[in-house]
């Protein structure tokens, strides 16, 4: 998700609450359309909101941004990453006492405040990958206008977006997996004598099984956060050895997973309290609540794994998703089976596991052959 710009000049918090609290009919049917017509999910949905959102924002201010440095998502910046605001003020911004602003007319917006967000967004210091989807929601937006008759051009149709930063995506060893794997399992076992255990109670005992069945899923189908906190009972196939996944755009696809993930989920669901609820159309995992598990609490979780496997704990669940296409590759499967896995469109989305797996390629060439 893409780091959400934070209004910090008091002088202009009233007026960018009045934007924010105005209802946008337009931009309230545009979601809608994302929503009933191309089957958008709710993290896409909030992330176009609060892209529109903000740039209402931006344009009620006078073209005034003030943004973390660093951010990388619309929730917010990683942990790792955060720094002390940056208020930028700008000579176009009246300081004057703030009034609510009239909701933005989007048929008056021109290129070239297009063109001046973009270099604002840059200037921020946003990552590229955060403001391409800045503008892709306007632009978005704005076809979706044209489609219906409310604006005759795309204003950021000409609109030249720098290229994104070319990175490879990190992953786990062998080792490293299978220690973060086991992680769960030790907070269950009983604390020695002369090492107390930490702060407040000590686990259910279902929970270190439902923590070891998710690492175990995540990394055995390649899964997103996302998709396994979505799965049901019933989209887990303990016989076929499967597990229908829903993916981006609700696209379904089949997964195989591993015996080890299937046993702990087997084992957890049989540690389950007796008051937790029970048929297909159960969510698989449960939080205490013994509601749906939310993706923010497994990444928390996870956090407290990588920690006790002695791995940094600024990964993500969605670096065991790349642990297992570059595994695979490494074990010589071919990069179309793997893309049908990942549930990617477009064969060069996972091109870019081929990249790590030749650069390891290269570092054993370097170390080990004589003529290097």
């Amino acid at each position: 998700m893409l780091g959400l710009p934070e209004v910090q000049n008091h002088e202009k918090t009233s007026a960018a609450a009045g934007v924010a609290a105005a209802r946008d009919e337009l931009v309230h049917d545009f979601l809608q359309y994302l929503q009933a017509e191309r089957n958008a999910s709710a993290l896409t949905l909030r992330n176009y909101e609060q892209c529109l959102r903000e740039f209402r924002v931006w344009m009620a201010e006078g073209g005034t941004l003030s943004v973390k440095r660093g951010a990388s998502s619309v929730g917010g910046p990683r942990p790792a990453e955060q720094k002390p605001p940056t208020p930028r003020t700008s000579a176009h911004a009246p300081h004057s006492t703030p009034h609510v602003p009239r909701p933005l007319d989007w048929r008056a917006i021109e290129p070239f405040q297009c063109r001046r967000y973009l270099m604002a967004l840059m200037q921020a210091g946003l990552k590229r990958a955060t403001v391409a989807l800045r503008i892709a929601s306007l632009r978005s937006f704005y076809r979706f206008l044209m489609r219906r008759g409310i604006v005759k051009d795309n204003p950021l149709s000409g609109l030249i977006m720098p290229k994104r930063e070319k990175r490879l995506p990190r992953f786990l060893t062998l080792h490293q997996v299978n220690d973060l794997l086991n992680a769960p399992l030790k907070i269950a076992e009983p604390a020695p004598d002369d090492k107390k255990r930490g702060p407040g109670r000590p686990p259910a005992p279902h929970v270190p099984w439902r923590d070891k069945a998710i690492l175990e899923t995540l990394y055995s189908a390649g899964l997103r956060v996302h998709e396994i906190c979505n799965l049901n009972r019933g989209h887990i196939d303990l016989l076929s050895e499967v597990v229908i996944v829903r993916g981006k755009g609700g696209k379904e696809r089949l997964c195989p997973v591993g015996r080890p993930a299937l046993d702990a989920i087997e084992v957890y669901w049989s540690k389950l309290p007796p008051q937790a609820p029970h048929g297909r159309d159960v969510p698989a995992f449960l939080d205490s609540h013994l509601r749906r598990l939310k993706p923010h609490e497994v990444q928390r979780k996870m956090k407290t794994y990588l920690k006790m496997a002695g791995i940094g704990a600024d990964l993500t669940p969605h670096k065991l998703r790349h642990s297992f296409a570059t595994h695979l590759l490494d074990a010589g499967a071919d990069l179309r089976s793997v893309q049908e896995l990942l549930g990617h469109s477009s064969l060069s989305t996972t091109q870019v596991y081929t990249h790590v797996t030749s650069a390891r390629l290269k570092q054993v060439y370097d170390k080990t052959h004589p003529r290097a």
